[in-house]
């Protein structure tokens, strides 16, 4: 399974090694890791997350408009993982990779399993702290939002539809998404991480709205 496994991390990191937008390689190793952190106390199977950690967002609907379920069990084949899966843990894998995200649990939460659970928490976690920070502007200039308009209401997003298709600037991301992931994580280890995270969100903010009015 190791062997699979750096099989399928050469595999991966080459799709996504020159990605821009926030979601290449260097942030699918550290949601893998976190993961796998995660799991020292879930004890779920080890594996499984490794694979749906290493596949979350080699198809993300953001640059891909394809199926990604079938997709992805595509992929699986094409490595050849077929023989060290069954039938059930490839569904999982599928169904987790393409119901994780943010997006496709806002109109209503998509029932994961364990393994699935805790790779959306690994991949909330890097979503917010400092490096959620650096990613939201790091996506905003991808695609080509403002990183802040005073002058435009804060957007509440309630529709995976709106969140794909609403333009708003970068600083609204904080409210419409990254803000509220520490409510919304599965595991008691991963809440205990996100309220230090969110609370540096918090304090970034503050500084920021400081130094926008010119306060010194």
């Amino acid at each position: 399974m190791k062997e699979q496994i750096e099989k399928l991390k050469k595999y991966v990191k080459e799709k996504t090694i020159s990605e821009e937008s926030g979601h290449d390689w260097w942030h699918i190793q550290r949601v893998y890791k976190n993961a796998l952190n995660i799991n020292e106390k879930e004890q779920a199977n080890e594996y499984l997350i490794e694979i749906i950690a290493l596949l979350h967002d080699l198809y993300d609907t953001k640059f891909y408009t394809g199926n990604i379920s079938n997709q992805i069990k595509y992929t699986l084949k094409e490595l050849d993982m077929y023989k060290s899966l069954s039938k059930e843990d490839i569904e999982n894998i599928a169904y987790s990779c393409e119901n994780l995200s943010y997006s496709k649990n806002i109109n209503n939460k998509k029932s994961l399993s364990k393994e699935g659970m805790i790779v959306q928490d690994a991949d909330r976690l890097d979503s917010i702290g400092a490096i959620g920070i650096a990613r939201v502007f790091a996506y905003g200039g991808k695609v080509k939002r403002n990183i802040y308009n005073p002058e435009q209401e804060r957007i509440e997003i309630k529709t995976e539809k709106e969140y794909k298709e609403l333009k708003r600037d970068s600083i609204n991301h904080f409210y419409e998404k990254l803000l509220k992931l520490k409510d919304l994580m599965n595991t008691k280890a991963a809440k205990e991480i996100a309220l230090k995270r969110h609370q540096y969100m918090e304090d970034y903010l503050n500084e920021f709205y400081k130094e926008w009015n010119g306060e010194l």
